[in-house]
């Protein structure tokens, strides 16, 4: 797969199976113009289809000596948001419909994705995290969603992602409030999973990445499935997807393979890939 022929994205290989996917615009904060919009998603399509990528570290480029950002959000410049005329709702119309396709691709990607939050998470940078499986943040970090403030409501997931993440009464009062949180804050409320120093959160992020990324990929991908859409049925429907998998793993012999590996203590050699 080729990553380099992006702008506002780049893509970098680590141990050979994790992809750090960079939104590459620290001049702007990394805010979310149409080329990153567009990089991104060929980005992320690409990685779902490469069968080498086991584990996907989404966070923001930097420039040494500024203040960090993880993504400032949209771009205010890039729709043209000047006025109220049907060519600008048309405009901005088509911008959320982008946004839309792209975040609903980070949340059912087939493979773990973590947002590794290295400074600012402003608005639709929160909402993007918001679509990763896990979020560490630095000790710097900070979340905000700034939308009424400046005239409009989140549009890209947080009333809905969000509110299912920390619960409606949390929700509602940094979404009304607009109020900025740090990122222990973050964490006591359930939005951030792991918070780290500086110099320490991208070694944290590789290992436990690492840590997944040796597990069998498509059970992986099956346990998150499960996970995900079991939150949009009831328990007992939920609880078909389990059984179903379960019968996947001892159709295939995976699960025969593991059992004799434990005894014989060694790595299983699974067949599914």
């Amino acid at each position: 797969m080729d990553y380099k022929n992006y702008k506002d994205v780049k893509v970098e290989i680590v141990e050979g199976n994790i992809a750090k996917v960079y939104l590459n615009r620290p001049e702007k904060m990394n805010a979310i113009n149409s080329t990153l919009r567009r990089e991104l998603e060929d980005a992320m399509k690409k990685l779902a289809e490469d069968d080498s990528i086991r584990v996907v570290i989404l966070t923001g480029a930097e420039i040494q000596g500024k203040r960090k950002s993880f993504c400032s959000g949209d771009d205010l410049v890039d729709p043209g948001f000047s006025g109220s005329s049907p060519t600008v709702l048309s405009d901005y119309s088509k911008t959320v419909a982008q946004i839309f396709r792209l975040f609903n691709l980070i949340d059912d990607f087939p493979k773990p994705v973590i947002a590794m939050v290295n400074g600012l998470a402003i608005g639709g940078g929160v909402e993007m995290a918001l679509c990763c499986d896990f979020i560490f943040a630095s000790k710097e970090a900070t979340f905000s969603f700034p939308q009424i403030n400046l005239g409009m409501t989140p549009a890209w997931g947080a009333t809905q992602r969000l509110t299912r993440k920390i619960g409606e009464s949390r929700a509602k009062r940094l979404i009304f409030t607009c109020e900025t949180i740090d990122a222990e804050t973050a964490k006591s409320f359930g939005i951030v999973d792991e918070v780290l120093p500086a110099e320490k959160l991208e070694e944290f992020t590789i290992n436990f990445a690492k840590k997944i990324a040796e597990k069998n990929p498509l059970l992986i991908q099956i346990a998150k499935f499960e996970i995900e859409k079991g939150k949009e049925c009831s328990l007992q429907s939920g609880l078909y997807y389990e059984v179903l998998s379960i019968m996947l793993s001892i159709a295939s012999g995976e699960l025969k393979e593991a059992v004799q590996a434990f005894f014989e203590k060694r790595k299983p050699e699974f067949k599914m890939k």
